[in-house]
C-alpha cells in the first residue's frame, strides 16, 4: 500500500522568460594621488526584490572594492557601497501573476562581469549583473512513498549523519581554500616588497650613475680648458724686444775698469 507524505513547501509559480541584464557604470574621484590599479573586486552583499504596483523593483546591493598603488609602492584599499536599482514588469513573466496571492518572489544572480580602471585622477568601474526571477508560493506537497526520488526511506538519524559529513566536507575543503588564498596573498606581498626594494635600488643606482657623469663631464670640460690654455700659451705668446740703449762716452771708458774688476774677484774667489 502506498502511503502518502505531506510537506509544506515553496511551489515555483512562474519564472522569466530571459535572463535580464543589470548594467552599472560610474566613475570616482580621487582623494589622493595614486599611480596604478592593482586589483578590483564586486562583492554582493544583499539582493532583494520589492512589489511596486503592476511591477517589481529589483534591488542589488554590491561592495566595490579597489586596491590601488601611490607613486611610492604603498597599497590602498578604497571601498565604494552602491545599490543597484531595475523595474521588471509583471508580464516579463512566463505565466500571469497579476491575481495570485501570497507570491515571493527569488532572484537568482547567474554571473557577475566587471572591469575598471584608473584614468586622469578618477577610479572609473563598469559591471553586468545577469539575474532571473522566480515566483513562489508556500504551499501543502503531498508526496508518495512510489514516486521515485521524491521519499527517501533511510532513517532520519542516518540523513543527518550524512548530511553532518558533507557539511563537515565543505567545511574542510573552505578551510584549506582559505589556507591556500592565504598563502597566495603572502608571497603576493612578500613579491610586492621584493619589487619595491629592487626598484628603491635601481633609484640609488640612477641617482649614482647621473651623479659620476656629471663629475666626468665637468672633469673633461676642466681638461679642454686647460688644454686650450696650454695651446694659446705655446703659439700665441710673444717675447718683448727692447731697443739697444746707447751708452755714454763715460760710461764706455769705465767698462773695462769695470769689468776687471769683477773679473778678478770671480778669480779670486775660484782660487
Amino acid at each position: 500500500m502506498e502511503q502518502a507524505f505531506s510537506i509544506w513547501a515553496p511551489v515555483v509559480m512562474a519564472q522569466l522568460n530571459t535572463p535580464r541584464r543589470l548594467g552599472y557604470e560610474r566613475s570616482y574621484a580621487s582623494e589622493r594621488l595614486f599611480r596604478l590599479m592593482e586589483d578590483l573586486k564586486i562583492k554582493i552583499r544583499h539582493s532583494e526584490v520589492i512589489t511596486q504596483g503592476q511591477a517589481l523593483e529589483v534591488r542589488v546591493k554590491i561592495d566595490i572594492l579597489c586596491l590601488l598603488e601611490d607613486p611610492a609602492g604603498h597599497m590602498h584599499l578604497i571601498k565604494k557601497e552602491e545599490t543597484l536599482r531595475e523595474r521588471v514588469a509583471y508580464t516579463e513573466f512566463d505565466h500571469s501573476l497579476e491575481k495570485e496571492e501570497g507570491v515571493s518572489f527569488v532572484i537568482n544572480v547567474n554571473d557577475v562581469s566587471f572591469d575598471g580602471e584608473l584614468k586622469g585622477g578618477e577610479i572609473r568601474v563598469r559591471l553586468l549583473v545577469e539575474y532571473t526571477l522566480i515566483a513562489t508560493r508556500e504551499q501543502a506537497v503531498r508526496l508518495w512513498s512510489s514516486e521515485q526520488g521524491e521519499v527517501n526511506q533511510e532513517p532520519l538519524s542516518q540523513l543527518f549523519e550524512r548530511l553532518e559529513a558533507e557539511v563537515s566536507r565543505l567545511a574542510g575543503e573552505n578551510q584549506e581554500l582559505h589556507r591556500k588564498i592565504f598563502f597566495y596573498q603572502r608571497d603576493i606581498s612578500s613579491l610586492k616588497r621584493g619589487i619595491s626594494k629592487l626598484e628603491k635600488r635601481n633609484a640609488g643606482l640612477l641617482k649614482d650613475i647621473d651623479f659620476y657623469q656629471r663629475e666626468t663631464e665637468n672633469l673633461r670640460q676642466d681638461l679642454q680648458e686647460k688644454e686650450s690654455h696650454i695651446y694659446r700659451l705655446k703659439h700665441n705668446s710673444q717675447v718683448p724686444v727692447f731697443p739697444a740703449r746707447e751708452s755714454s762716452p763715460g760710461e764706455q771708458e769705465s767698462e773695462p775698469g769695470l769689468g776687471s774688476r769683477i773679473k778678478r774677484l770671480f778669480l779670486n774667489n775660484l782660487i
